[in-house]
């Protein structure tokens, strides 16, 4: 370990944001090492184990510029991580795929660019770094720190161009120096205006890599950083009105950003800078970057009951439009408010213009949607219901008495309901796109948009004993291994709230169950049931049998270790084979608090296995996109889509399996709504191929209709929004993307959500530069 301050006097931190601030001291201290002015600038690190600063730290150094292959280094055997991990290697690794392994690309080069005004002639730059000597001390060899300084003054030449200043009494570092004249467009070649300088330390140390320890302390520079101060004031480096916008997203970022000054930009590390008293006179490299993100918190919207149980009991279409209209009566007005506040901006007035456009548009939206619950009893129903069912399980999930929308949870639903109503609605073709922040509530809106489209469905499809009314509904789909219990957990919850509201009416809401299917792969669910005699490892029997021997110890059979309504943990008999374990048909999931509401007769509506999946059809199916590749090479999987022409009490049937069953009346219809999340994960190579597949599984969810093709609604998330439609292009086909909410001039306040200013309610994001 290195030096401790212990001797230095330790003072415990008194608040939260000072805790945070020592665990940052401490991570740099961990991955880069001591900076100018700390107290282990003269650090000793140990040489016990042959470990080297280059492996004690992670980042934070740069190498000679005619190491091999420039920056390429592969570590020598002698490394501790080697030493750690040696062992003979598998009949999988080759020699060569072990060298790629171990291969780091280190720079030989940091930078850091700002501007400076014309009348500028010269800066102050400070460089530091520290070299580390191997030296014995008591008999103990350990590797000495010294902490290196030099100050430099740079001349700015009044002509554009570039130079290199060697940095004396450093073994061979370099300043190299960029200065160029900025132009804004449209302006002469004459113009004098502002100047970009460009400073960049050059490690031309002789590279002694001989696959010893002699790089370390002869040729690497460690901790090395440029610090510039100003005896102006340095101009901000915002680039509105410097050039045209490339895109959509970069006219929003020049509005919304427009008071946001940015002062420098590092090359191969981060910046930062000091303002006092609004003035930029100091910028310097960061090996660790840093920002805060203010806390976002949803909008309380004065005369509007978001109660979910109340929403669930309303009656007419005169209550609806009592209950409902406010929220946008409110949405209206804050428009008109912030209309009447563009004539004060400075410039990004047609943005601002545009994104109110978008706004009213919502607006709109949400209106038709309030319109169609008042005039049509079934969508009321639909509404209602789904508002119910959300609302107790989150009771059941939360313990909360009076469960409550927030407001642009309820606004996405409103907004979605004649898309979903009307499947020639143009508004369908819509793809909307749920950008909020982590933990600001958006899996509820899904969860309540998902619960309106399958009660919807039910009431459309009456017939057939109310087998007509079944089919995949809504499929819910996440990016590999991104699904999580918890995802699992609150989706299966609102399913079991339904199921328990259609037990209670069944005449209304139909006898086939409301059902929960998991497709996500068969490291996660069983593919297929087996059979006794069946020796795959990977069934649900003999993933049953061994949890049932070794409920302790052994995994669950599904992604689910507890009962999603009650919260019990699942045991040896939560799952049985029915109807018997030699030649299962089904895998039964039951409570076995016999207090839950599925325990006994009444099992938890999951569908867990391929097989079962395939046949009955589950209402609200949870995938990940790499299932869908299976579509052309299982038939079954095909049903998901829609198609299935008969049925019995044990499921549905298409023309994989012909001669089962009764006719429907029609075949089931294909998905009504496509909820896909973490949208900005699906790119690269992933994203390739789920965009071929879903040229696929368009085609099969289209329904022919008189006038136009019925393609199912497709909503999303993301953490991102840049790029957007780009992407929805490219993956779904659709032209229209639509991003809920819709973000305001002031990126502080979308009327759905403002930013808490309080700066220590801000989350602090760290970027590490780890080339090696």
């Amino acid at each position: 370990m290195t030096e401790d301050a212990s001797s230095k006097g330790f003072r415990p931190p008194s608040t939260s944001v000072e805790v945070r601030s020592r665990l940052v001291d401490a991570l740099k201290l961990d991955l880069v090492g001591p900076w100018p002015g700390h107290d282990l600038a003269t650090e000793r690190l140990p040489y016990a184990g042959r470990i080297r600063p280059s492996n004690w730290y992670l980042t934070g150094f740069i190498v000679p510029t005619d190491s091999p292959r420039r920056d390429e280094i592969v570590t020598d055997s002698g490394d501790d991580l080697d030493e750690a991990t040696s062992s003979a290697p598998s009949k999988e690794e080759s020699e060569d795929e072990g060298k790629v392994a171990r291969r780091g690309y280190f720079p030989s080069s940091i930078g850091l660019s700002f501007q400076i005004d014309s009348s500028t002639r010269e800066s102050a730059v400070i460089v530091t770094w520290g070299d580390y000597a191997l030296e014995q001390i008591a008999g103990n060899r350990i590797w000495q720190r010294y902490p290196r300084k030099r100050e430099i003054l740079v001349r700015i030449p009044s002509e554009d161009g570039q130079r290199d200043t060697k940095i004396e009494n450093s073994g061979g570092l370099a300043l190299h120096s960029v200065v160029r004249t900025i132009r804004p467009l449209g302006q002469p070649s004459s113009f004098v205006g502002n100047r970009s300088v460009s400073l960049f330390l050059v490690n031309r140390r002789a590279s002694t890599f001989k696959g010893t320890f002699e790089s370390d302390e002869h040729s690497y520079a460690f901790q090395p950083q440029i610090e510039v101060r100003s005896d102006r004031p340095l101009p901000s480096k915002s680039i509105a009105g410097m050039d045209e916008p490339q895109d959509w997203d970069d006219e929003v970022a020049d509005l919304h950003y427009a008071e946001c000054p940015e002062y420098a930009t590092g090359h191969g590390v981060s910046a930062g800078w000091e303002v006092v008293n609004g003035e930029c006179r100091l910028v310097r490299t960061a090996w660790i970057g840093s920002a805060h993100v203010k806390h976002v918190q949803t909008t309380a919207v004065e005369d509007v009951d978001l109660s979910m149980r109340k929403l669930g009991r309303l009656e007419s279409g005169t209550a609806v439009r009592s209950a409902l209209t406010p929220l946008v009566q409110s949405y209206r007005a804050w428009i008109e408010a912030q209309q009447a506040g563009l004539a004060s901006l400075a410039t990004g007035q047609a943005t601002a213009e545009q994104l109110l456009v978008q706004a009213r548009f919502a607006a709109t939206r949400m209106e038709a949607g309030i319109d169609i619950l008042a005039r049509d009893p079934k969508v009321l129903d639909a509404f209602k219901l789904a508002n119910r069912g959300v609302a107790r399980a989150l009771e059941q999930r939360l313990k909360e008495p009076d469960p409550s929308w927030r407001a642009f949870q309820l606004a996405f639903i409103l907004l979605n309901i004649p898309g979903l109503d009307n499947p020639k609605d143009r508004r369908r073709e819509i793809v909307d796109l749920l950008f909020f922040p982590t933990g600001g509530g958006k899996t509820e809106a899904y969860l309540g948009l998902a619960a309106f489209a399958m009660v919807l469905r039910r009431l459309n499809h009456p017939n057939d004993q109310g087998h007509a009314a079944g089919g995949v509904s809504v499929i819910m789909r996440y990016t590999l291994r991104l699904l999580t219990l918890d995802q699992l957990s609150r989706a299966a919850g609102l399913v079991c709230a339904l199921e328990l509201e259609r037990m209670a009416n069944p005449d209304r809401y139909g006898a086939w169950p409301f059902e929960i299917g998991l497709w996500v792969g068969m490291a996660a669910t069983p593919n297929r049931m087996g059979a006794k005699g069946d020796k795959r490892s990977g069934t649900a029997r003999s993933k049953v049998i061994r949890f049932q021997s070794d409920p302790t110890n052994k995994p669950s059979p599904i992604p689910l270790e507890e009962c999603p309504w009650c919260g019990t943990k699942f045991e040896a008999e939560s799952f049985q084979l029915v109807p018997n374990a030699d030649k299962p048909r089904e895998l039964r999931i039951g409570c076995t608090d016999l207090d839950c509401d599925f325990s006994d007769e009444h099992a938890l509506p999951i569908v867990a296995v391929d097989d079962s999946v395939f046949r009955r059809l589950p209402a609200f199916v949870i995938a990940t996109v790499d299932k869908f590749a299976s579509l052309p090479w299982t038939g079954e999987s095909g049903m998901l889509l829609g198609g299935a022409n008969r049925y019995d009490e044990h499921g549905f049937y298409g023309p994989c399996d012909q001669g089962h069953g009764r006719l429907l009346s029609s075949p089931l219809p294909p998905p009504d709504l496509i909820i896909q999340d973490e949208l900005h994960l699906i790119s690269g190579p992933l994203g390739t191929m789920a965009g071929l597949y879903e040229a696929a599984i368009e085609a099969l969810c289209i329904r022919n209709s008189p006038g136009r093709a019925i393609r199912p609604k497709i909503v999303a998330s993301t953490a991102t929004i840049r790029r957007a439609q780009d992407q929805v292009q490219a993956l779904f086909g659709r032209t229209q993307t639509q991003v809920f909410p819709p973000p305001g001039p002031d990126r502080r306040d979308s009327f759905f959500a403002q930013t808490v200013e309080d700066a220590d309610q801000a989350r602090l994001y760290l970027g590490i530069a780890a080339q090696g």
